[in-house]
């Protein structure tokens, strides 16, 4: 049986969409000459940092406590037999859905005493129905990209032989670093307002998704004679 040519191309699609969730990261301290009262400070920072967040039921969708962490802090006056001091923070890492409101939840938190608020990152959920789409894209384009090389070279296509995922990976312009590192601003724009009424201005990252195959199809025999390379 006479072997088909092949025809090796690769499809690439690009998706631009608007994040599904954002993320926030909150840490409450507290820093006391005593332990237990350091943790008492420290309990009652963190409560009424929950007390705010219990206030935004259907824009949250998810809290969790990344670490508690309570240390002493040596200094020049424990060396000299003085009491030292203790240091405790909380962190919380906050998963939001109602865009709406997230700038009013990230200024009411970061009025809160001891307490850093950073983020927001913008994010397509794990399993996104966006990535199906985009994958589906890059095979189409594949299928367009070989059709034409193979109608340039007097051909069709005849049949396929594989197809690869070479890779799927989403970013978003703008955006800054992973949930869990530090960020000591909030890189955004501030809508000056009255005190009860202040509020962060923010506007969601659009998100960047990718994807790449590689496929290699069989073709029927080109008709080189008939290619115009004029």
């Amino acid at each position: 049986m006479a072997q088909h040519p092949v025809l090796a191309v690769k499809g690439e699609a690009v998706l631009e969409v608007d994040p599904e969730i954002a993320r926030i990261e909150v840490s409450v301290a507290a820093v006391g000459s005593d332990q237990a009262k350091t943790l008492q400070l420290l309990n009652e920072r963190a409560a009424a940092v929950d007390k705010v967040l219990a206030s935004y039921p259907d824009a949250i969708e998810k809290t969790e406590t990344r670490g508690v962490r309570v240390s002493p802090q040596l200094t020049s006056r424990a060396a000299r037999g003085q009491p030292m001091n203790y240091h405790g923070a909380v962190y919380h890492a906050i998963t939001v859905t109602g865009f709406d409101r997230l700038g009013e939840l990230m200024a009411r938190l970061s009025e809160q005493d001891q307490t850093e608020v950073g983020g927001p990152w913008w994010a397509l959920r794990t399993g996104s129905p966006v990535h199906g789409r985009v994958r589906v894209a890059a095979v189409r384009d594949a299928v367009r990209r070989a059709r034409d090389y193979a109608a340039a070279l007097g051909s069709e296509l005849s049949g396929l032989v594989e197809v690869a995922d070479s890779r799927l990976l989403s970013d978003s312009r703008g955006q800054a670093e992973v949930i869990g590192q530090h960020s000591a601003r909030l890189p955004h724009r501030v809508r000056a307002s009255a005190p009860e009424d202040f509020s962060i201005d923010l506007v969601p990252a659009k998100q960047v998704v990718r994807a790449t195959v590689e496929a290699r199809f069989t073709i029927a025999e080109p008709d080189l004679a008939a290619v115009d390379v004029g």
